[in-house]
């Protein structure tokens, strides 16, 4: 609105002049769009390493999937290579994983199927886990830690492909 409106006209302030007659506008507040996305950090620091882990699948790539895990306190990433994202599967590599680095506090992780499982939630509780805290459904964003270190894997991952290509035309 502010920009069509400087299109036909322009004085001093007029951004601010535009955003006090919208507000006080209530036909504008009737055909506003929802209001933005909470944008602060929503998990509370952890006090210590291995504290809370977040966990997420990516994939595939290169025929296999990749189990994200990464620890909050120092943003430590683990990145798994597996064929199979059953239960099973999921339980082998988070035992794995609580053998080197001790069992978490709180694990976070999405709806999917082998997380929400009853053998998986039963591995939890057996090894430990206090909370397990699940992703709001269709909100991935819930999970950005995760989400965001899935990214950041692909990204690296496609950037050691193109530059093994570049390498191996020359």
């Amino acid at each position: 609105m502010k920009g069509l409106a400087r299109s036909f006209v322009y004085w001093p302030g007029i951004d601010a002049d535009i955003v006090k007659q919208v507000k006080s506008c209530s036909q504008c507040s009737r055909q506003a769009h929802a209001p933005p996305k909470f944008s602060e950090h929503h998990w509370q620091y952890p006090k210590g390493p291995w504290e809370r882990i977040h966990i997420d699948y990516a994939g595939p790539v290169a025929g296999s999937m990749l189990l994200i895990v990464v620890e909050s306190y120092s943003k430590w990433l683990e990145v798994k290579v597996t064929q199979s994202t059953t239960t099973a599967a999921t339980i082998g590599i988070m035992d794995e994983l609580f053998s080197s680095f001790g069992v978490p506090v709180t694990i976070v992780s999405d709806n999917g199927p082998q997380f929400t499982a009853t053998e998986f939630k039963a591995f939890l509780q057996k090894s430990g886990v206090k909370y397990h805290n699940l992703s709001a459904p269709y909100h991935p964003a819930t999970n950005g830690q995760a989400e965001r270190y899935v990214q950041t894997t692909k990204g690296a991952l496609k950037a050691m492909e193109l530059q093994h290509q570049r390498c191996s035309q020359t």
